[in-house]
């Protein structure tokens, strides 16, 4: 999804006791070691030493990383004649030493993706030709550089609209949104992720992939891709869910749906909203980013929880990602990985999207990384605790 805004909290513990709690004897990869992988998204600076509580937890946690935004593109090629894979290749580096498997994210993205790929010097948009140009020689020279270093890549990240069409933005846009034509840069793109990165798995990423008329769009891409010969290894369901929504069994058929067409299902990018609005919907773009909702009146109802989780809603939490982590249980012979999107509440790119500077709790480990109730609920799933 978006950029996160990763906020440290080092300099308000210095001199304090707070540590990652050594009495958790048993760590989420372990107890989902027989089931599926578990992951986390965070960005070079949450290993750093300045960050060591926050890698502790992502040492003792999860086995498998997704880059935050150092492999977005934005971030490896900012200008025409600049490539910089010096974060992403210490990313890389970070997983090889810890032994954790490594995802690539993303190659196809509309957004943290320079326009100078689908534009000309000029300020004109690129022929279709120049433009399936442009997204080759990207790829050839992203997933050479990264051969072997990574063992999965997203190939292309939310294309899918919600009505199952194709979303009018970034290279979509730029080939005139005509769907016969979105058709063949799919194939293409996937074609040339196939061609440069073999012995790398490849998935399609996306959001609200419970939604039936999306859901139908994205089974759609997917057989397509199937009926031409090309690989495609996965599917991503980014899970960025809330306390009130999904439907369980809008999630359940997503699963099976997916899973039915022979590819493995990632749940990508998980977090759970406890805020106003944002628990009970995902919104799109930038219609809450406007300045009034910073005013007064705005933040006592949208930003409640400033100062520490109510004991009611830290119950919600935990009865959501129960609920939730029952499903991916008893789906684990679908389901290959479980990654969350962040470490701990304070790395969640939540506290920004879809309303800034709000305070939120989406992640089983709090800011002082200390686990949330909902840890304990998630651990003791397989045991039927």
């Amino acid at each position: 999804m978006k950029k996160s805004i990763i906020i440290s909290f080092a300099f308000l513990l210095a001199g304090c006791s707070n540590q990652v709690d050594t009495k958790l004897d048993v760590s989420l990869k372990d107890a989902y070691s027989d089931s599926f992988m578990i992951g986390a998204a965070f960005s070079t600076y949450n290993f750093s030493d300045r960050n060591k509580e926050t890698r502790d937890l992502i040492l003792k946690h999860f086995n498998a990383i997704s880059p935050d935004n150092e492999l977005k593109p934005e971030s490896i090629h900012p200008s025409p004649d600049v490539w910089n894979f010096q974060p992403a290749d210490a990313f890389c580096q970070f997983g090889k030493d810890n032994g954790m498997w490594i995802l690539g994210h993303t190659l196809c993205w509309h957004n943290q993706t320079p326009a100078f790929l689908w534009t000309k010097p000029d300020g004109q948009t690129m022929s279709k030709e120049e433009i399936f140009e442009s997204i080759r020689s990207y790829i050839e020279t992203v997933c050479t550089h990264f051969l072997g270093k990574v063992d999965a890549w997203d190939v292309i990240n939310e294309i899918v609209s919600e009505d199952g069409g194709y979303r009018d933005l970034g290279w979509v846009h730029a080939l005139g949104a005509d769907p016969a034509v979105v058709d063949e840069f799919v194939k293409h793109v996937f074609r040339c992720a196939e061609k440069y990165a073999p012995n790398t798995e490849l998935y399609y990423n996306e959001f609200n992939c419970w939604r039936p008329s999306k859901l139908t769009g994205i089974v759609r891409l997917v057989k397509m891709l199937q009926a031409e010969g090309i690989r495609i290894d996965g599917v991503g369901i980014q899970a960025h869910w809330g306390l009130g929504y999904p439907k369980n069994e809008y999630i359940v058929d997503a699963i099976n749906q997916l899973a039915a067409l022979g590819v493995k299902v990632n749940i990508s990018e998980l977090d759970v909203d406890v805020l106003p609005i944002s628990k009970d919907a995902q919104v799109i773009g930038r219609s809450l980013q406007d300045p009034q909702y910073q005013l007064e009146e705005f933040e006592a109802f949208l930003d409640p929880y400033k100062d520490g989780l109510p004991e009611n809603v830290e119950n919600q939490l935990a009865a959501r990602y129960e609920e939730l982590f029952k499903i991916f249980y008893e789906h684990r012979n679908q389901i290959a990985r479980v990654t969350f999107w962040g470490v701990h509440d304070g790395t969640s790119w939540k506290n920004d999207s879809p309303i800034s500077h709000r305070t939120n709790y989406p992640l089983l480990f709090k800011r002082d990384f200390t686990p949330h109730k909902a840890y304990y609920s998630v651990i003791n799933v397989p045991s039927g605790k």
